[in-house]
């Protein structure tokens, strides 16, 4: 799977896929969302929950800059040693 190839498929297909083949790496949270980050093949997506509402708002395929920026107080390079 690819990044063009994953962003081509429907939300429901896009979840079904990262429950399915993903893997689910960090989360945070962000105002209102709860923000689970999965790699599956070769890319990272970030999964948008509001709990209020008791949806999924977004959907992203992040770059690894992004991923290293928003995640890094969570990355402790001893654990990949």
């Amino acid at each position: 799977m690819t990044p063009d190839q994953f962003r081509h498929l429907t939300s429901l297909q896009q979840m079904e896929l990262l429950f399915d083949q993903g893997r689910e790496l960090m989360c945070r949270i962000f105002v209102f969302y709860n923000i689970r980050l999965y790699t599956i093949g070769d890319f990272f997506v970030e999964v948008w929950y509001r709990q209020t509402t008791n949806k999924i708002d977004r959907i992203i395929i992040m770059g690894i800059d992004s991923v290293l920026e928003l995640y890094e107080n969570q990355i402790k390079l001893s654990d990949l040693f």
